[in-house]
This record gives structure tokens, sequence and C-alpha cells, in this order.
């Protein structure tokens, strides 16, 4: 007979609660906050958090797993996680900025976006409003994604601003 040992279900516990809790945060609208600068949309929390925790410690549980199976561990296969988890942080959604004359998006290790709000041609919205993508005249997009706080008041605020309507 065995006996039930709590250690073994636990990893699957925790597991299961942080891809509960990473999905469930999409539903959470958050909020927008003025600043001196202007309307800040900046990602949310629990998703700037994932990207820049929760991925690399998986991935370093992962190598983990095959240096105990192997306790050898051939550079590629590091290396390649190196790069994942930078392109992973490369691909992070920007802060977004309602300046007084601009639409601006501030990314952390890529240029900065910005579309003057005389040079908006559409404000599309996808996915049941909880991404607008904001065209430029100047080739310039901008994505207000899922993973962005306040998307309805995005959108309002945007409107109000430029003069157009939103396009679903």
């Amino acid at each position: 007979m065995t006996h039930f040992d709590p250690s073994r279900i636990l990893a699957p516990l925790v597991v299961v609660m942080a891809i509960v809790l990473l999905y469930s945060s999409r539903l959470a609208a958050g909020k927008a906050r003025e600043t001196a600068e202007g309307l800040v949309f900046p990602i949310k929390p629990v998703y700037a958090w994932a990207r820049g925790v929760v991925l690399p410690a998986y991935m370093v549980f992962f190598l983990w797993i095959a240096w105990r199976q192997n306790h050898l561990m051939p550079w590629p296969i590091i290396f390649l996680f190196l790069i994942a988890i930078a392109v992973s942080l490369l691909q992070m959604p920007g802060t977004i900025i309602l300046t007084p004359m601009a639409v601006t998006q501030r990314f952390w290790l890529q240029k900065q976006k910005s579309i003057l709000y005389s040079e908006v041609m559409a404000i599309q919205a996808m996915q049941g409003g909880r991404t607008t993508l904001v065209l430029g005249d100047n080739r310039v997009r901008i994505r207000h994604s899922s993973n962005h706080c306040a998307p309805l008041e995005f959108q309002k605020e945007l409107e109000r601003r430029t003069g157009k309507r939103v396009i679903t």
C-alpha cells in the first residue's frame, strides 16, 4: 500500500495555479493613470511579471530537468534558452501614452513609436474590443493589446482626441 505524498502534488498544483492566474489576468481591465506627460496605459503588472520572472523561471526549470537527466548540458541548448528569453523580452508590449499632441508607445528594448493625432488614419478594434490598432499615415502602427490596461477607456479617449470613430 502506498502512502499519500503531498510533495508530489505540490509542483503540478503550483503550475496550474500560475497558468490560471496568467490567463485570468487578461479578464481584468486595469486602470489608466494621469501623469504630467499625459494619460498612461501601462501593461498589466501580472503580464509584466509573467514575462520578466515566470518565463525565465520556467525555462530554468526545464534546463534543470535536462541537467538532472544528463549532468552535462550542451552549450548550444543553454544559448538557445537565453535567446528565447531575450526574444520574449523584446516582444514585450510598450507603455502607451496619450500626450496632448500624439499617441506614443515606449518599449523597454526597442525604439519609441509616435503618431500625431492629425496623422491618425484609422482606429481598429479587434478581438471583441480587447485589442485596438492605431494606424498612422506615417506607416506607424500602435497596438493596445489585451495585456494593456483599460481598453475601452483607450478607445474612447482616442476617439475624443482624434475625432475619428473606432472601426470594429
